[in-house]
């Protein structure tokens, strides 16, 4: 690994690309550039994207199968970047590109860099990358503190927790737990604030006054319910007062663990939980990538600071080139998704004189630019909405059509279940199904990724245990994976596991599981009965 700067000619690519990203108007933090060849490259990916990792055999056994499948050509190293977001942001490139490849990667990276410092989600953290590799040296110091035997075990148990990460639910640790600081922060905001002016009257308002008083039973039951609310809190250090599906971000805070054990929580969690921003925004953040790579590199050309247009064109279209729905390409649908809103605010087809004119031929020839710019408009859309929104809002039947997100090849027409009511037309390759259809099953990818959607919901079940719910959308879980998930958690967390799924109650204590059945309750159930700080299940 070496820096750009090693290579004059790639440094001063580095400086034309950045000094039309800022020259354009973007909105970049430092971002340090690195040459990697194939095998650094490979072992980058193992250590989640960044330069350095906590010392274990598991990713010495994968780099050697890697190294030996890359060396043999079973397996591509062909890798054009790899970017890890946050200020300084820290970017990678093959040393095996052309130069006119490696101002692209640049171009690209500029795109993702500025997308994570103005998306709504924030994944821009201030020294990421350093903090990481704090965490791999605590976790390295830690590994000497517990035995290897300990240390293996406790890492198996926290790797297993990770699919729990969600920080950018509705139900993450921020709208689900408060604990001593957040009470603290209340309370020093309440001292701040400033008190409320008295209005001067001409007349007497004592009766005003004593109005404004609850009687004895209501100010007897304020006080008791927020003396009962502290002691929780100083009993427990938080409370748990809606379901919480950031699990391992619950662990990372509260499991009763040793400095050794946390660093491993810490480092799971910091090093994985950027997953759930690229998974909720994808599309969006890949699409703007794209879409100002693609300028910047005609600036480029235009100027005569690479060569090869062609080739470059090539690429860029192979990247974007179409797929069906249900394995959907974010660079082509990003992509072209923000042209078209460019063209939307360019011509004036946001405004409401166009939504309500009703001459077709005028709306097809309607050209009358919005008051918004397209750029500041497609910079407020960043700053506010995620890809479901995203989605939503600008994805029509007509875009489903011309994007091909229809189009389904003849061989998985069986495999997805598709009956002849679906299908609106076909060939002899592919078939097209209804384009409303498309749109439904893409946004409700958006509801569950495709996983289980488990939430904690009780920290105080059984002596001081956790109790989850697997909230029920049509898909049971697999009752092998249920036993080992449970044992881990349990491994962490020191005391019983029990999770609710369907009308039965799993609990792992004292190395057993046990099953028995509950009344089955719906998510929404539970969330009315946490408001009311009452028990979800009885133990």
């Amino acid at each position: 690994m070496k820096p750009v700067k090693t290579d004059p000619v790639l440094h001063e690519l580095e400086s034309r690309v950045i000094w039309h990203a800022n020259d354009m108007g973007r909105t970049l933090p430092e971002i340090r550039f690195f040459i990697l060849d194939r095998i650094e490259f490979a072992s980058l990916l193992e250590k989640h994207v960044y330069p350095t990792s906590p010392v274990n055999i598991w990713e010495g056994k994968r780099m050697v199968t890697k190294k030996f499948n890359i060396e043999t050509g079973q397996e591509s190293s062909l890798y054009y970047e790899v970017v890890q977001t946050g200020n300084p942001a820290y970017a990678y490139l093959n040393n095996s590109n052309s130069p006119m490849m490696q101002a692209s990667v640049m171009a690209h990276v500029v795109g993702h860099c500025e997308f994570s410092e103005l998306n709504v989600l924030q994944d821009s953290n201030p020294d990421r990358t350093e903090y990481v590799m704090h965490l791999v040296k605590k976790v390295n110091m830690g590994q000497q503190q517990m035995g290897e035997k300990n240390y293996i075990q406790f890492w198996n148990a926290a790797e297993s927790v990770i699919p729990l990460i969600a920080p950018h639910s509705q139900h993450n640790l921020a709208h689900s737990v408060e604990d001593d600081s957040f009470r603290y922060k209340e309370a020093e905001s309440v001292e701040n604030d400033s008190p409320t002016p008295k209005l001067m009257r001409p007349y007497s308002y004592t009766m005003d006054v004593l109005l404004q008083y609850d009687s004895v039973e209501v100010a007897w039951e304020k006080e008791q319910k927020k003396k009962d609310h502290q002691e929780q809190i100083s009993r427990k250090g938080f409370r748990l007062y809606r379901p919480c599906q950031d699990i391992l971000g619950f662990l990372c805070r509260y499991a009763p663990t040793s400095r050794a054990e946390k660093a491993i929580l810490d480092y799971m969690y910091v090093s994985h939980s950027s997953h759930d921003f690229v998974i909720r925004s994808q599309i969006m953040n890949e699409g703007w990538a794209m879409y100002w790579e693609k300028k910047i590199m005609l600036k480029l050309f235009a100027e005569k600071a690479v060569k090869g247009v062609i080739d470059y064109a090539r690429v860029f279209s192979g990247v974007c080139s179409p797929r069906p729905f249900f394995m959907r390409n974010p660079y082509h649908l990003g992509y072209h998704l923000w042209n078209h809103i460019e063209e939307l605010y360019r011509d004036g087809k946001v405004e409401l004189e166009f939504i309500e004119e009703t001459d077709q031929h005028k709306k097809e020839t309607w050209k009358k630019p919005a008051r918004t710019e397209p750029v500041a408009a497609m910079e407020h859309l960043v700053r506010t909405i995620t890809d479901y929104e995203f989605l939503r809002r600008f994805l029509s039947e007509e875009l489903v059509e011309a994007f091909y997100l229809n189009r389904i090849p003849k061989m998985y027409v069986n495999m997805l279940g598709l009956n002849k009511e679906t299908i609106i037309r076909d060939d002899s390759q592919f078939v097209w199904i209804d384009p409303r259809l498309v749109k439904e099953e893409m946004l409700m990818f958006f509801t569950h990724f495709q996983r289980p959607r488990i939430y904690l919901i009780d920290t105080d079940f059984i002596d001081g245990g956790l109790l989850l719910l697997h909230r029920n959308d049509g898909k049971k879980l697999r009752k092998d994976w249920i036993r080992p998930t449970l044992r881990n958690i349990h491994y962490i967390w020191k005391g019983a596991v029990s999770l609710v799924s369907g009308g039965s109650l799993f609990t792992y204590s004292n190395n057993r599981l046990s099953e028995k059945n509950v009344p089955e309750m719906t998510f929404e159930q539970v969330i009315e009965q946490m408001k009311k700080s009452e028990k979800p299940i009885s133990a």
